[in-house]
């Protein structure tokens, strides 16, 4: 059993554009758990965030902006860290991980660019905090 929190979704469309409203779909074995927003948990009865699949839309797409193929990464708080910084006004990578106990990870999400070189690469469109050992039993309905 697992437990996601939708910690955060921070993508921009271009420079100086419009910041983008991110829902996650949630997939385990090609069926859908749960549909999720920024700040929604999702109590998921798997043994790794690695046997989900996950799907990125955005919610009232009124721009011209569309999302990439997504380049998804768990991190442990012992994980060797990308040489990544946040961007418009976001913690570095370093920072998000600095807080988590041993049995959490993240789970970073770049949906704007393929480019790894470039500055909008950051990794955090969309941050999935991931507890590997919830203490909670509720299942969140959908």
């Amino acid at each position: 059993m697992i437990e996601l929190l939708y910690l955060a979704s921070q993508i921009q469309c271009g420079a100086g554009g419009s910041f983008l409203n991110i829902q996650v779909d949630v997939y385990h074995q090609e069926q859908l758990v749960k549909t999720m927003k920024v700040n929604e948990r999702a109590l998921i009865p798997v043994g790794s965030v690695n046997d989900l699949d996950f799907q990125y839309t955005i919610i009232d797409n009124n721009t011209r902006c569309n999302l990439r193929t997504p380049t998804e990464m768990a991190l442990t708080p012992d994980s060797q860290l990308p040489n990544i910084a946040g961007v418009y006004e976001q913690d570095s990578v370093k920072t998000l991980l600095s807080g988590l106990n041993n049995y959490e990870e993240l789970f970073l999400v770049e949906l704007g660019t393929t480019d790894r070189n470039s500055p909008a690469f950051d990794m955090q469109d969309v941050i999935l905090k991931v507890d590997n050992n919830p203490t909670s039993v509720t299942i969140y309905p959908d």
